[in-house]
C-alpha cells in the first residue's frame, strides 16, 4: 500500500484512518482512463470554492501573501504543453509578507505535498510549507495553536490546486497523477546504426550487461523490473567481452550513466568507445571499453534511469537514457 501523507495531529487514529481512505478520488476521461487523482481540501471551514483545475503539466510558481492572522492568498502558475498559465488570486491581500516559490522545471523538479497549519477557531490557513522532489522549501507563515496536515500521496507529483477562501485561505487541496519520465539528449554517433528503444515504463535497472572489446562499446543488455518481474532487452553485437553490474532494486537505483565517444581509427565512424555506471548508494562500476574522445554524462539530479535508447550496427553507436523523479521520504 503505498505511503498517504495525510496526518490530523488533532484527531484520533479512527479519523486518521478514514482519511486515509475517504479524502481520495480520481478524474475519470471519457474512455474511462484516470486523469488524475483528487485530494480533498484540508484546513478550516469557511469561504468560497475556487478550483484551478487539472489541465496543466507541472506547477512552475508559487505566491504566497500572509501575516498574524494566517495566510492572506495564494496563487499558483502552471504550464501546460509549454505554455505558461497565470494563475488567479485566491484570497484577498492583506498587510504582512509576500513569498514566491520557482520550482526548476529545466531540472525535472515538481511539487511532491504541501504541509500546512489552520487554526481550528477561526477556519484560516496559518502557514504552509511546500516539498519538491529536490528540496524542502522554507516554512512560510506562523504555526501558532493550530492543527498540522500533509498533503501529498507517495509516487506522484501535484499538477493542480483547489480549495476555499475568502478573505484568507481557508483550506487547500490537490489534483495528483503519476510522476512522468523525462527523456535525455542522445549522445555518440547520432546517424550510425539502427535506432532502437526500450521505453520510460519500467519501475527499475536491476542489471546491466556490457560487450566490450579494447576499443569500444559492443553491446548493452539490460534487466528492467516491471511490477516486480524482469524483462530484459538487449542491443548490439555480443563479439567481446561481457562483464555485469548488478544494482540492489529496489533498495538501489542506477543514477548515472557516464563514458566517451569518439571515431574508430579503422573507418571512422564515430561510436561509445567507454562506459561508467553509478547508483544511488554512490557505488561505481568498473569503466568497460576503451576511454576515448568526448566524454559525456547522462544524470539529472533527484531522478534515477528507468530506461534505455539508442542506436547500434557493428558497433553501440550511441545511447541515451529515460528519468524519473524518485520521491523522498
Amino acid at each position: 500500500m503505498p505511503s498517504f501523507f495525510i496526518n490530523h495531529y488533532s484527531t484520533s487514529i479512527m479519523f486518521i484512518i478514514y482519511i486515509c481512505f475517504f479524502l481520495t478520488s480520481a478524474i475519470i476521461d471519457s474512455n474511462g482512463l484516470a486523469m488524475a487523482q483528487k485530494l480533498e481540501p484540508i484546513g478550516g471551514k469557511g469561504g468560497k470554492q475556487w478550483d484551478d483545475g487539472i489541465d496543466h503539466d507541472y506547477v512552475t510558481k508559487v505566491y504566497i501573501r500572509g501575516g498574524r492572522e494566517g495566510i492572506h492568498y495564494i496563487k499558483f502558475d502552471y504550464v501546460k504543453d509549454g505554455q505558461s498559465i497565470d494563475g488567479l488570486i485566491h484570497g484577498v491581500s492583506g498587510d504582512g509578507f509576500t513569498h514566491t516559490l520557482e520550482i526548476d522545471q529545466s531540472n525535472y523538479e515538481h511539487i511532491v505535498s504541501v504541509d500546512g497549519y489552520y487554526d481550528d477557531k477561526t477556519g484560516v490557513m496559518q502557514a504552509l510549507q511546500f516539498k519538491t522532489n529536490l528540496k524542502t522549501f522554507d516554512l512560510i507563515g506562523y504555526p501558532k495553536g493550530t492543527s498540522k496536515f500533509s498533503l501529498g500521496f507517495d509516487g506522484k507529483i501535484i499538477i493542480g490546486f483547489y480549495g476555499f477562501s475568502g478573505r484568507f485561505l481557508n483550506s487547500l487541496g490537490a489534483y495528483l497523477r503519476k510522476t512522468p519520465p523525462t527523456k535525455s539528449g542522445l549522445v555518440g554517433g547520432l546517424y550510425g546504426g539502427e535506432y532502437w528503444d526500450d521505453g520510460p515504463n519500467y519501475d527499475g535497472v536491476r542489471k546491466v550487461y556490457v560487450t566490450y572489446t579494447n576499443y569500444l562499446i559492443r553491446s548493452i543488455s539490460t534487466d528492467y523490473d516491471k511490477d516486480g518481474q524482469v524483462v530484459t532487452s538487449s542491443h548490439g553485437s555480443k563479439n567481446g567481452e561481457t562483464k555485469e553490474f548488478v544494482i540492489d532494486y529496489p533498495n538501489e537505483y542506477l543514477t548515472s550513466v557516464e563514458g566517451t565517444y569518439n571515431t574508430i581509427p579503422e573507418d571512422g565512424v564515430l561510436v561509445v568507445r567507454s562506459l561508467i555506471f553509478k547508483t544511488s548508494k554512490g557505488r561505481i562500476s568498473p569503466t568497460y571499453g576503451f576511454v576515448s574522445g568526448t566524454q559525456f554524462v547522462l544524470e539529472s539530479q533527484g531522478n534515477v534511469i528507468v530506461g534505455f535508447y539508442g542506436r547500434d550496427g557493428g558497433g553501440f553507436d550511441a545511447i541515451g537514457v529515460y528519468f524519473s523523479p524518485i520521491i523522498t521520504p
